[in-house]
């Protein structure tokens, strides 16, 4: 039987249709059928990386005494489970804990534990975050003698130039250190390329932090009008990074420069005082001490005598953990 064009037309249409269907079924199959799932992590990798996020929330939340637990316990079972890396990387932040609790000797220890384990995995670069932290805490603890034989050892190898951050924070510590040693030309030749390093590295911290010390550089020189100038760039930059410690810091820079100078003591007695406060919420209670012996000075210069007596109350209050120190 023969078909007209019109019912030929309707029968190719009819199998196109069928043809576009079959499609769209096949593809409505394909978008349903299930990704495999995802593999299964094991308990005990599970349970590590828990108590190392728990750790670092609580170090960020500055609960030092839940932190070192909480480090302790994901360095513990990293290793067990032979991760070196991982075991290394909390163990640094375990002695970070242990310094922001005052505890020296322990973080020092854990920070050559660290050391030690990754120089075995060849991570040079976060083996020299942990002789950075090591310096940082001689430092702190005063202990001279290690300090002096460590800086010895690394000046001779400084990290590479492939890792400007490193560098910066290396050239920063030993800048501080040969301000101690009283080289000041040698500090600031240092500081400048610390300034560099981290410019290099984009770290805008860092830049504000070395340019704080480049002003505590200055004051040592009696340049106050260079120092104040610093100290202004510098707490602007912390204020841009929202960084507490680093504006209370500014803060009283700024203020100490004035007094120092003979400026302006109604100006550095406001700024003195802001950093006072700044500090007790910070808890930073030894810069807090620093801060209101040089605004005791500052409203005994201007003949303040009342409120110069009402600082020292606080400031003998601070010494003996009496109630006014809160204040």
């Amino acid at each position: 039987m023969r078909r007209s064009r019109s019912q030929r037309s309707e029968i190719r249409g009819q199998k196109a249709a069928a043809i576009a269907l079959s499609t769209v079924f096949l593809l409505l199959l394909a978008a349903c059928s299930s990704a495999p799932p995802p593999p299964v992590v094991p308990v005990a990798v599970a349970q590590a990386s828990h108590a190392a996020e728990m750790a670092q929330k609580l170090s960020a939340n500055e609960n030092w005494s839940a932190a070192v637990r909480e480090w302790q316990n994901a360095a513990d079972r990293y290793r067990l489970l032979n991760d070196r890396a991982n075991e290394a990387v909390a163990l640094h932040n375990l002695a970070q804990a242990h310094r922001a609790l005052g505890d020296f000797d322990r973080a020092r220890v854990l920070l050559e534990q660290a050391a030690d384990l990754n120089q075995q995995l060849g991570r040079s670069d976060e083996g020299w975050r942990n002789q950075i932290a090591l310096l940082q805490i001689e430092s702190q603890a005063k202990q001279n003698a290690t300090l002096d034989a460590r800086f010895a050892k690394l000046t001779a190898s400084p990290p590479p130039d492939s890792q400007p951050q490193l560098q910066g924070l290396f050239f920063n510590e030993l800048g501080l250190w040969q301000q101690r040693q009283g080289d000041l030309a040698k500090a600031g030749e240092t500081f400048r390329r610390a300034e560099q390093a981290m410019a290099k590295a984009g770290d805008r911290l860092g830049l504000a932090v070395v340019l704080a010390n480049r002003a505590r550089l200055d004051e040592a020189q009696r340049k106050f009008a260079d120092a104040l100038e610093k100290w202004g760039e510098a707490r602007t930059r912390f204020e841009a990074l929202a960084d507490p410690p680093g504006i209370a810091a500014s803060l009283a820079g700024e203020g100490r420069v004035l007094l120092a100078a003979g400026q302006n003591l109604p100006a550095a007695e406001t700024l003195l005082r802001r950093a006072s406060e700044n500090f007790r919420t910070l808890k930073m209670e030894n810069d807090r001490a620093d801060t209101l012996r040089l605004l005791m000075e500052c409203l005994t210069t201007q003949k303040k005598t009342a409120e110069a007596a009402e600082t020292r109350d606080v400031l003998d209050a601070l010494r003996t953990g009496g109630t006014s120190a809160k204040k």
